[in-house]
């Protein structure tokens, strides 16, 4: 399946209720790379990959920096969210060539309703893992890991492309944050994104483990 079919990858729910309310049933719907996918998981948590980071490395004063921050970048969601793609395209060009607007450039990206509704979503997921900070671990990890399970049906998708995300971000938040942006905050925020990238490339090996032809049909 190519994700040139699809219309957005990240028009996704979780931004709208807290997540605890959601857990009970472990249903959890979606949109990955513009597809409509529902999940259910068995557990109240994911499964354990190599190179998993746990949410206990998260300290609470790296919460408390979080969350402190991040009403800086939440006044602008989707001019922030469309700074980290562009960021993303410029490091890594060939991410680009996964999505709808791969052969849409400067100005007319900037105005492509795609993409600035992608820049959106992608920005309200963040604001949806600092909102459930405190429980990242069983709120949150459930909803990633079979996010990243989707992403193996994208052709061309490889799981390093994900450790774009978190270059990209530091990248923004950097400029955006300014002088706020100490290396106590860069510190803080990196570990949660590493966190919800692991959980990414955590589904997303799990199901190459578990059917071996997707990894031969990605390369």
């Amino acid at each position: 399946m190519s994700i040139a079919n699809h219309n957005d990858p990240l028009e996704c729910d979780i931004h709208r209720k807290p997540l605890q309310s959601r857990i009970a049933p472990r249903r959890y719907s979606y949109v990955t790379m513009g597809c409509a996918t529902s999940v259910t998981m068995v557990g109240s948590r994911a499964g354990t990959a190599v190179g998993e980071v746990s949410a206990d490395v998260i300290t609470p004063q790296q919460k408390k920096i979080v969350k402190r921050t991040w009403r800086y970048l939440a006044n602008d969601m989707t001019g922030h969210g469309k700074k980290v793609f562009l960021k993303i395209f410029e490091m890594n060009p060939n991410v680009k060539q996964l999505f709808p607007c791969r052969d849409v450039t400067g100005e007319a990206l900037l105005r492509d309703s795609n993409f600035k509704g992608h820049a959106a979503r992608f920005m309200q997921a963040v604001g949806a893992a600092v909102d459930n900070i405190d429980d990242l671990g069983s709120s949150l990890s459930p909803l990633l890991v079979g996010l990243g399970r989707q992403h193996t049906t994208f052709s061309g998708l490889q799981p390093e492309f994900f450790n774009a995300f978190t270059e990209a971000m530091l990248c923004i938040w950097q400029q955006e944050l300014k002088e706020r942006f100490t290396e106590e905050v860069k510190a803080a925020w990196k570990t949660v994104f590493d966190y919800l990238m692991s959980r990414l490339k955590e589904g997303y090996h799990l199901e190459t483990i578990e059917n071996p032809q997707i990894e031969i049909l990605q390369n």
